[in-house]
């Protein structure tokens, strides 16, 4: 019998090193690939929560920073501050809406742009610093500024009949319930607020 002798295979040598070497690569790119995709990700969030903050930042804002009992029946009293951005607003075209829900489940709401009564008792807007109502010099503010700190006067009501006293303090304390105001301004956001009697109804006591 005749031994064939057993020579390495050099060719076959190359071929393996050369698929080494090209698996190497495939995982490199996945890992370039995977990187790449993680770094686009984090610019694009960057980038839209940049666009959110400027965007925030020249939108109207507002917020009710106080609430009191006016009389001895349904006005309230409110103080409210714009953001500092934006731009200025129309009195009129910043809408209120008071909203109660009764023991019974009777939903009662009133809405109308700040300052209008719509029949009901008269209401007041002004800026804080300048004469009030029944001061010398009082007048309606006809547009708020950025930045500026306004007071309003609000009465209860219900859009059917804004003689009632529906939402005002007296009928909270009566029914044992909260109410909720809600300002919607132009080209912003709305703002919500309770107003719930924390120290009695009394001319002067907190609605928040």
């Amino acid at each position: 019998m005749r031994r064939s002798k057993l020579k390495s295979d050099e060719s076959c040598t190359a071929g393996t090193g050369a698929l080494i070497i090209f698996i190497a690569m495939i995982l490199l790119s996945s890992i370039i690939v995977v990187t790449l995709i993680g770094v686009t990700e984090k610019i694009t969030q960057r980038t839209d929560k940049t666009a959110e903050d400027a965007r925030m930042k020249n939108v109207n804002t507002v917020i009710i920073t106080g609430a009191w009992v006016y009389d001895s029946y349904d006005d309230m009293l409110f103080m409210m501050e714009f953001g500092p951005a934006g731009e200025a607003v129309e009195r009129l075209d910043v809408i209120y809406v008071l909203t109660c829900t009764d023991q019974d489940g009777t939903f009662n709401f009133r809405s109308a742009a700040l300052g209008d009564s719509r029949g009901g008792s008269s209401i007041a807007v002004w800026e804080v610093g300048t004469p009030g109502p029944g001061e010398v010099g009082h007048a309606m503010v006809n547009n708020f500024q950025p930045g500026g700190i306004y007071m309003f006067t609000l009465d209860g009501g219900t859009q059917e009949d804004p003689t009632s006293d529906e939402c005002g303090p007296i009928y909270l304390d009566t029914e044992g319930i909260n109410a909720n105001l809600y300002l919607h301004i132009p080209n912003g956001m709305s703002t919500h607020q309770v107003l719930t009697l924390s120290s009695g109804r009394e001319i002067g006591s907190q609605l928040i």
